[in-house]
């Protein structure tokens, strides 16, 4: 029965040298066939969620039953399942944003995805000694635990930074320059970790999700992440 059964299976499928089997089967095939049946079946509930606006769907339920699975199966890996981030990841349950502000940046990042860059500034600010004092300078912005000597140091060589953070260190949202005065971190807010900021400067690439996800799912995660922060209203 056995030797019967392992004859019949390797006629029909894949499994004998390099031959596909009588059924052209493959797992691959077989996928997109389930995930083309899924598209399917959504289809008219997403069609249906695109004529809302996010603010409505951030207050539909089942709308974000969807946005949050949505999240977690495709931005929990970055993000967190609770979208608060870690080192190098922001935060998406604060009202901190960098680059813009509003459901519709939030669905363009998504969509497009976004690249953030900080260069190296150790030469333009001066020594390594320089660099130390700049970072004293910066966590006392903020009201951290810091040198208030080495600060005082630093507060005149922040002009190299100035450009981009802004003389009081608020930063500027609109070219990405996050606010230095506050205390929340993508990199860490140890003297080191300033210092390895200011010295090697930072790079990160949010991709782009629109060819994957599609403009529906992209609108009701845009939505689910727009309400994470006291319903919605604050982003």
């Amino acid at each position: 029965i056995t030797v019967v059964f392992a004859a019949i299976y390797l006629t029909l499928y894949p499994g004998l040298g390099g031959s596909k089997g009588v059924l052209n089967w493959s797992s691959q095939r077989q996928l997109e066939a389930e995930h083309a049946k899924a598209r399917e079946a959504m289809a008219p509930i997403y069609a249906g969620f695109m004529t809302m606006t996010p603010e409505a769907l951030a207050a539909d339920s089942k709308a974000m039953g969807i946005g949050e699975r949505l999240f977690v199966n495709n931005c929990a890996t970055c993000h967190g399942s609770d979208a608060r981030g870690s080192k190098s990841f922001p935060n998406l349950a604060d009202n901190d944003w960098l680059g813009g502000t509003g459901v519709d940046y939030i669905a363009k990042t998504i969509a497009e995805g976004r690249q953030g860059m900080m260069p190296p500034m150790a030469a333009a600010v001066g020594s390594a000694e320089d660099v130390k004092n700049v970072a004293h300078y910066v966590l006392s912005l903020s009201g951290s635990a810091h040198d208030s000597i080495r600060a005082q140091l630093g507060k005149s060589k922040f002009g190299a930074c100035a450009a981009c953070h802004g003389a009081d260190g608020k930063g500027m949202q609109a070219m990405g320059a996050p606010n230095l005065t506050d205390k929340v971190w993508l990199y860490g807010g140890s003297e080191a970790a300033i210092v390895e900021t200011i010295t090697k400067g930072r790079q990160n690439v949010m991709p782009a999700w629109k060819e994957f996800l599609g403009e529906g799912k992209v609108h009701v995660i845009a939505a689910y992440v727009y309400s994470l922060s006291a319903g919605g209203d604050k982003k």
